[in-house]
């Protein structure tokens, strides 16, 4: 399937952005991430040490250019995967590109890939790999609810070969419980970007709702701009009783719903 169309199936998919937001699309299914997470890895390749897991965490932030959110960043502790990572949307070749340092060794490693058609698998796989190495493989896949997902680290000895895991780590957000699914509805708005709160930032005195390390610097770079965007929301926002007004429903035709009940008006002849 051609990555445009993946891209397209994914955000019909994903929950819908209100008309004010500036999340890049390609990022829409994937904003469930930012925020901080915690859980447990374990190795795939080795039955012996299943039962000797790890704890890590990670935290996922936007990252901004000119003032608008451009991509994401993630911080990773006590991970075996990686350490950080930027990842980026490729608009020209439709394909999102994940800079990564990893978890051990020094440089920068690079992975690319698309989402799947739901919108909550991202498939990367790594570019330049060297000589004699096998091919090597990133998935983050989002559970139902996105209050978990699943970070899988994959290798193939051979081009014929298939992709196995090595690793996996199951991460549950903080703040957020899996039995009870995702209330992101119902947590305060971020005032950088709009999505859901995890985190509160202190100005002059006064507490603002944020959803990640990202937004906080921007706001503290920007904050006459973010004042200024709340004060106008909070203006424009129906006040406490009221119900924003609606336009009247137009009356249906009795061609246009053969079962609403109603009946058209006998017309008079000419």
């Amino acid at each position: 399937m051609r990555p445009l169309l993946t891209l397209a199936l994914a955000l019909l998919a994903a929950p819908a952005l209100a008309d004010d937001r500036e999340i890049p699309a390609p990022f829409a299914p994937l904003e469930y991430l930012v925020g901080s997470w915690k859980g447990q890895g374990v190795p795939l390749d080795d039955p012996a040490q299943r039962v000797r897991g790890w704890t890590e965490t990670h935290a996922w932030a936007w990252t901004f250019d000119d003032g608008k959110p451009a991509g994401m960043s993630v911080a990773m502790e006590k991970s075996r995967t990686l350490k950080s990572a930027r990842l980026a949307y490729d608009e020209a070749r439709k394909v999102y590109v994940l800079t990564a340092e990893p978890a051990e060794g020094k440089g920068e490693i690079v992975y690319e890939g698309t989402l799947d058609r739901s919108g909550k698998l991202l498939t990367l796989d790594r570019k330049d790999v060297p000589e004699g190495k096998p091919a090597e493989r990133i998935a983050i896949r989002a559970n139902a609810n996105y209050v978990r997902y699943t970070l899988t680290a994959e290798r193939r000895a051979s081009r014929a070969g298939a992709f196995k895991k090595v690793l996996e780590t199951g991460l549950t957000k903080e703040g957020e419980t899996f039995a009870a699914g995702s209330n992101r509805a119902e947590k305060p708005k971020c005032v950088v970007t709009g999505g859901a709160a995890a985190m509160s930032l202190s100005y002059q005195g006064k507490s603002y709702p944020i959803c990640c390390s990202g937004c906080r610097d921007e706001f503290l770079e920007s904050p006459d701009k973010y004042l200024k965007k709340l004060a106008a929301a909070t203006a424009d926002a129906p006040k406490s009783g009221e119900k924003k007004k609606s336009a009247p429903a137009k009356r249906p035709r009795g061609d246009d719903d053969a079962f609403s009940g109603d009946v058209d008006e006998p017309r008079a002849k000419p």
